[in-house]
């Protein structure tokens, strides 16, 4: 499935590719950050339409797909910081980093942060993931659309602040930074936050629904583009509404003056307490949120919800929960994706329901990847 895929991409973005479109960004073509700098970017939207089209065929079909700005637009970068380079893989080459200079898909803020801490740091012993030595392994860059704020994380393999006099200087320029612990053999940009430099969250609003972001917590990466999905979900709720896979309850809380009582539920501990600390930052009566496996509470719950928003993570849904949301015998479900592929598998196992309209939004320009919503009725 995995190889049908990336052919129809090639095969579209090949249709699409020699426009004469000039890539802003000096190390296109290196950088595995983006892949269609050399298509123009009303080009890219008709290349992901053709896409999900291809995929859904026979179930369903978009107009057109909702576009984003086409740069400045992400609210989270990884930099990593190996073989004395700080920046992003190569293309296709996990053993090789590109020095990147600088990011044209970041917003300006958090680019500018990373130029300047690329040189702030660049005497800092790195982190040579490949024979797992070194200290320093991730600059993670995380900036706020609608409110501006700017958090900065520093990723180490020991716990200990080796850059305290480098930083220094730069703090006053950030909302938020953390010393991050990762002293595992896994290449992650996340872990334990070991010390606060400053402030310890950024807040993110969304049409007066404001967000806690901590340091570890998942939040969307482009904020223009989700809250425009979030208003179509929230078209589509009424009553007593679940909302499955919820993270830190940025939907839950967007639409909750639409539902009676809005229920989220997420297994990661962390961020339901986010979405806990998210709820009273907003003094939101009507909305819980639960710390359980989906299966699990879906099994248990059935008959207790009007309406119900599914936003998966990638893979999709377990066969398990497919069986259990018919079960459930809703009029109508809200399904949110990062991946259409795996969305349209789901909905075809889904027999019960046919699709009663289907939209695609641009989260990620420069790349691959689109976001889709599809309204499901039951037949």
């Amino acid at each position: 499935m995995k190889k049908k895929k990336k052919k129809l991409f090639n095969t579209l973005a090949d249709k699409y590719r020699g426009d004469g479109a000039c890539p802003e960004c000096e190390h296109f073509g290196e950088c595995g950050g983006c892949m269609f700098q050399d298509i123009a970017y009303e080009n890219q939207l008709l290349l992901k339409k053709d896409y999900v089209n291809g995929l859904f065929e026979g179930i369903a079909e978009v107009e057109d797909v909702k576009p984003s700005r086409p740069f400045e637009y992400r609210n989270r970068m990884d930099m990593v910081a190996a073989f004395g380079k700080k920046g992003l893989r190569k293309a296709g080459f996990y053993r090789h980093v590109v020095d990147v200079k600088s990011c044209s898909i970041m917003q300006k803020k958090s680019n500018e942060a990373f130029i300047e801490l690329r040189e702030l740091l660049r005497d800092i012993e790195d982190y040579d993931y490949l024979k797992h030595e070194g200290y320093f392994r991730y600059i993670v860059l995380r900036q706020a659309m609608f409110t501006g704020q700017v958090m900065a994380n520093f990723v180490v393999s020991r716990r200990e602040n080796l850059m305290e006099r480098e930083l220094e200087p730069f703090l006053d320029r950030v909302d938020s930074a953390s010393m991050i612990l990762s002293d595992g053999l896994a290449d992650l940009s996340f872990g334990e936050v070991f010390q606060t430099l400053k402030g310890g969250s950024i807040t993110e609003d969304f049409e007066g629904i404001k967000y806690q972001i901590t340091p570890n917590s998942f939040f969307q990466s482009n904020s223009e583009v989700a809250v425009q999905m979030y208003r179509r979900i929230k078209e589509h709720v009424q009553g007593r509404t679940l909302d499955l896979y919820s993270g830190v309850g940025s939907i839950s809380l967007f639409v909750a003056d639409g539902a009676s009582h809005v229920t989220g539920v997420e297994v990661v501990d962390e961020a339901v307490e986010t979405a806990k600390k998210n709820r009273e930052l907003n003094s939101i009566e009507n909305v819980d949120f639960i710390c359980a496996d989906a299966l699990d509470y879906v099994s248990e719950h059935s008959a207790d919800f009007d309406s119900l928003i599914l936003d998966p993570p990638r893979s999709g849904m377990h066969p398990k929960m497919i069986k259990n949301i018919r079960d459930m015998k809703l009029d109508k479900i809200v399904y949110m994706s990062c991946n259409p592929a795996t969305c349209r598998d789901d909905i075809k196992a889904l027999e019960d329901y046919r699709v009663e309209s289907l939209e695609a939004f641009d989260m990620f320009p420069q790349t691959p990847h689109v976001e889709s919503i599809a309204i499901l009725r039951r037949k």
